[in-house]
């Protein structure tokens, strides 16, 4: 619409925009709309924020199944800019009919008086400003309520989600930076995502970590958690509260270096991912060994595993390669049998002692394996992929180890019924 052009045309375009908005909406007045969004993200402004009260009033009546709201990022705006969501459309009946809420960039304030949402099954908050206590009038009155996401809202320090939504099956937490504590008694959740904000988190904030507290979920079957002691929280706390867990999937920021006790196993678990980030591997033997123990034991963990992925971004320390000080031959790791682990991927695979003594490990202790992936680029498309490459030099140099590694310690054991893949730098890398 041109509205990157010059400050004048700019002011046409929005103009030119709210008028056409506005006359569309009037149109229909009361003609019982059903679905309204409104995408505003490049030309919100204080214009088109006299407007919105209007055309919210004239959409969001008896009858409205679905509204989308989408302003500005509010971290761009202050605080005089920031839209405020008239919660009072919300008591006129339409609360009634009303199944999808999506709203970004604007404030949200709920309270006990803004009428029972009977009907609500999405909510998505982005960039919203909602305190504790508001989302929990919101939720408290949300009792059909299926799909929960909420996304970068900084004013949340603690999410509760009652017991009384029978009905909530998917839940998505993300970048809420002032986040505390998530506290479900949902019993029926059955995909969970959390993402935790690392920008704001240090080796040393191992005290500030979101507490998790899920409950026992019997229906719990995909979970997604980016956190710091993720693999310990795992092992000690999901392996009992979420027994019928089928895929697991976690971004590790810190790891405590103790590995924990099994008390009980993920009994169906058949998919494990786990990304690791910041780990300080190999500072010391003893917790190169640390760090080896916990990544078995996660394998432990899951006696009918079918698929594991992992993804290790790490930095080689001094006298971590596996030529440098060779052991004469790799001893056994004590672990179990993994009999239904077919196919396994390490991606970012480097010639570190531990990368290598888990690898044997793992086919020693895997009879039924079809396909073993050792990738030793960092991961993402190749140059016959994309006109660019993204394998970093410190990685280009390290992929000669990494491969001697491969051949020397490796394809020995790889039995004759498993395909090796190995991913290396294309023969582009170096001039790129």
């Amino acid at each position: 619409m041109g509205y990157k052009k010059n400050a004048r045309r700019r002011r046409i375009t929005t103009r030119d925009y709210n008028s056409r908005v506005d006359h569309i909406l009037r149109n229909h007045l009361g003609t019982g709309v059903k679905t309204l969004r409104l995408k505003l993200y490049g030309i919100y402004n204080a214009n088109t924020r006299n407007y919105l009260d209007s055309w919210l009033q004239i959409a969001v009546k008896p009858g409205i199944e679905e509204l989308s709201l989408i302003l500005s990022n509010i971290d761009h705006l202050s605080n005089e800019a920031i839209y405020e969501f008239p919660c009072s459309l919300l008591s006129n009946g339409s609360e009634n009919t009303i199944r999808e809420l999506d709203l970004l960039g604007c404030a949200f304030r709920p309270t006990v008086g803004i009428g029972c949402t009977g009907s609500l099954t999405s909510l998505c908050l982005s960039c919203v400003n909602i305190e504790s206590d508001e989302l929990g009038f919101l939720l408290s009155n949300s009792l059909a309520l299926e799909r929960l996401e909420l996304n970068d809202c900084s004013e949340i320090f603690s999410i509760k989600i009652p017991s009384l939504l029978q009905r909530l099956s998917y839940v998505m937490v993300s970048g809420c930076s002032m986040l505390q504590v998530i506290e479900s008694e949902a019993p029926n959740i059955s995909s969970f995502h959390f993402f935790h904000d690392d920008d704001v988190f240090h080796d040393d904030d191992v005290d500030q970590q979101v507490q998790l507290f899920l409950g026992e979920s019997l229906q719990m079957k995909e979970i997604f958690i980016s956190h710091s002691c993720v693999l310990h929280y795992a092992l000690v706390v999901l392996t009992s509260s979420m027994p019928n867990l089928e895929t697991l999937t976690m971004h590790s920021y810190y790891e405590m270096v103790s590995t924990p006790t099994l008390a009980s196993k993920f009994l169906h678990l058949k998919y494990l991912n786990i990304s690791v980030f910041g780990w300080k591997f190999a500072s010391a033997p003893r917790y190169a060994d640390y760090d080896l123990f916990l990544l078995v034991s996660c394998l432990d963990a899951s006696p009918c595993l079918e698929t594991f992925n992992l993804d290790v971004p790490m930095r080689r320390r001094e006298h971590d390669s596996i030529f440098e000080d060779p052991p004469s031959q790799l001893g056994r790791i004590p672990g179990q049998c993994y009999a239904n682990l077919r196919h396994v991927k390490i991606t970012k695979f480097r010639s570190t002692k531990l990368l290598v003594k888990l690898t044997c490990h793992i086919l020693d202790s895997t009879p039924s394996l079809e396909c073993l992936t050792l990738d030793i680029t960092d991961g993402g498309p190749t140059c016959s992929e994309i006109d660019r490459c993204f394998v970093g030099k410190e990685t280009f140099m390290e992929a000669p180890k990494a491969l001697a590694a491969i051949q020397t310690y490796v394809e020995g054991k790889v039995p004759s019924t498993a395909k090796l893949n190995v991913v290396e730098p294309c023969s582009r890398c170096p001039a790129l």
